[in-house]
């Protein structure tokens, strides 16, 4: 029993000192058991939320990621077409710029 109990406390100290804030609050007494696991679990929530706000900020880049990606292609597709109909404009003549722009 007092081995299992000598193990439980070394994991209480362990974590103790991996928990932001909680070394500090220790003074010479030490932290409570209960305030230090009080303090890890807060601490395990605030880290699956960051985790969870993390996750969404990436997919919301990939998606950005996307549609930037098919913004190009539809920009370069349209630069291509542009140049067709700029071709068969000045086949017929026709200068294709509007005035007072450059080409």
């Amino acid at each position: 029993e007092r081995r299992r109990r000598d193990k439980i406390n070394n994991w209480i100290v362990q974590l103790s000192k991996i928990i932001p804030d909680c070394g500090a609050d220790s003074g010479k007494s030490g932290a409570s058991k209960g305030g230090i696991l009080s303090k890890a679990c807060d601490y395990v929530r605030e880290l699956r939320q960051s985790n969870q706000r993390l996750q969404e900020t990436f997919k919301e880049a990939e998606r950005l990621q996307m549609d930037n990606d098919l913004l190009r292609q539809q920009m370069e597709e349209l630069k291509s077409e542009n140049a067709v109909l700029r071709a068969q404009l000045q086949q017929r003549g026709l200068d294709g710029t509007p005035e007072g722009t450059p080409q």
